[in-house]
């Protein structure tokens, strides 16, 4: 009779752990379960400034250096969220971009205003 039990004396037979638990997800191809890449926290932060630019107007201004930030970050680490970042300082210079255009038309249109010579006073 052949003994069913490939270990040594005095050990347990091992099974592989996903005939252990038949509920579990097989191993990935690499052979390790493998935790999830780290997001970074920056990131985030960058996007929501960069759409909170839009209304508040100073937030994108923190949109773009938060989003410098965390894109050095996560060359140097490695984390994921490059997509995150990047949307978020896209969103910060154009809120400031449409800032700034903002404030030309305002000046264009008072010195408009300004040089039209109508005297309020006659009336």
């Amino acid at each position: 009779m052949t003994d069913q039990n490939p270990a040594p004396q005095g050990q347990p037979y091992q099974q592989d752990a996903y005939q252990q638990n038949p509920y579990q997800a097989p191993p990935a191809p690499n052979g390790g379960y493998g935790a999830p890449a780290q997001r970074n926290s920056l990131a985030l932060v960058a996007l929501i400034l960069g759409i909170a630019g839009f209304f508040t107007g100073i937030a994108s201004i923190g949109a773009i250096v938060v989003g410098h930030i965390s894109l050095s970050q996560i060359k140097k680490t490695g984390e994921e969220g490059r997509s995150m970042a990047l949307w978020g300082l896209i969103l910060g210079y154009v809120a400031v971009a449409l800032f700034i255009i903002a404030i030309v038309f305002v000046i264009i249109f008072v010195a408009a205003a300004a040089s039209t010579g109508i005297n309020y006073d006659t009336y």
